[in-house]
């Protein structure tokens, strides 16, 4: 059993369809074997496929309720740029980390013309600005389409964020429940997906 902590934030953020849950439910268990003890919450926009989704994980011994507090995030998982900097400007600490998939998907009223998607370098500025200590980022759906099949990308960032460190268990742990949650057909590409993104977080 690791050392419990007080308590660990993790905001994991992006548009419907994208995984979020999945990662959630794979952190969630792997802090729970780990004996840490683990509140979860979720929300959703107006459409679950297509809409935005951020799940709350909520680790430590002094955590009762999955609500979060504004500005309590240790860690912001962006699966998609503009959600990911939409939960940062509200919930990252002060010195928090961010790993960043850096693709976007373009919402409907940006190809409409109505409102500007900002560059990715805006977005990453902006990130410092609202106060992250550290910033991950990598366009993670160009390496899952590399393995293959875009859809694994949410496991490379998964990847990445045992890379970065901050995580309060060990990456082994998360690698026995991807083994276990993924069995099946599918399994040696996730795993290829998970250390892919391990090696992606270590290079920055």
């Amino acid at each position: 059993m690791e050392k419990p902590v007080k308590e660990f934030n993790i905001v994991i953020a992006g548009i419907g369809g994208q995984g979020n849950l999945l990662i959630s439910e794979i952190v969630a268990t792997a802090a729970v074997r780990a004996g840490q003890k683990v509140r979860v919450g979720e929300t959703f926009g107006a459409a679950q496929r297509g809409g935005p989704v951020a799940s709350y994980i909520r680790i430590g011994s002094e955590v009762y309720s999955p609500i979060l507090s504004p500005r309590t995030a240790d860690l912001i998982v962006g699966l998609e740029p503009l959600e990911a900097l939409r939960n940062a400007v509200r919930f990252l600490r002060q010195g928090g980390t961010v790993i960043l998939n850096t693709r976007p998907i373009i919402p409907t009223e940006v190809s409409m013309g109505i409102n500007r998607y900002p560059p990715i370098q805006e977005i990453l500025d902006a990130l410092k600005r609202v106060g992250a200590g550290r910033v991950i980022s990598f366009d993670a759906t160009a390496e899952a389409e590399k393995l293959g099949m875009a859809l694994v990308m949410n496991v490379i960032m998964l990847g990445a964020v045992a890379g970065s460190g901050v995580l309060p268990f060990p990456t082994e742990i998360l690698r026995e429940v991807i083994a276990e949650r993924l069995a099946g057909p599918l399994l040696d590409l996730n795993i290829r997906a998970f250390e892919t993104g391990l090696a992606m977080s270590k290079l920055q």
